[in-house]
């Protein structure tokens, strides 16, 4: 096979299994809530065919609330987002003027650039939450 046929076939067969990857998590995702839902739907009939009370649904079955609780404070993953972009960005830049690419290599600050951002985010939440009065517990 030709190897300029090769390169062309490189990208087209990374973007393919790449939206496949994706649509396969999404696909799986929705099949394990669907049989959760299923078995929850059966044992809440079960009971009210023995005349028990059925148990309560779970808050947030279904959804990003099942996932993993929200932090209280988003400043955190603002910073660290904000650091490995920047640092990213910089070490990119370098890395291609070092390779030979000038003109290319201004392209890479900007995820350092979205990096700053990501910092600059993170210092107002920061101050926010700070300056927020803290719940009293009673």
């Amino acid at each position: 096979m030709n190897p300029g046929v090769i390169g062309v076939f490189i990208p087209i067969v990374a973007i393919v299994f790449g939206i496949g990857v994706g649509a396969l998590a999404i696909w799986t995702e929705h099949k394990r809530k669907v049989e959760l839902i299923e078995r929850l739907h059966r044992e809440r009939m079960l009971a009210l065919e023995k005349g028990v009370e059925p148990p309560a649904l779970p808050p947030g079955m279904v959804g990003q609330l099942a996932s993993k609780p929200q932090s209280r404070f988003l400043w955190p993953r603002a910073m660290r987002n904000g650091l490995m972009l920047l640092f990213g960005g910089i070490v990119l830049y370098f890395a291609v003027d070092n390779a030979g690419g000038e003109e290319g290599a201004m392209f890479m600050l900007v995820p350092a650039v979205l990096g700053l951002a990501n910092l600059i985010y993170a210092a107002v939440i920061w101050k926010q939450e700070k300056d927020e009065a803290p719940p009293k517990a009673e």
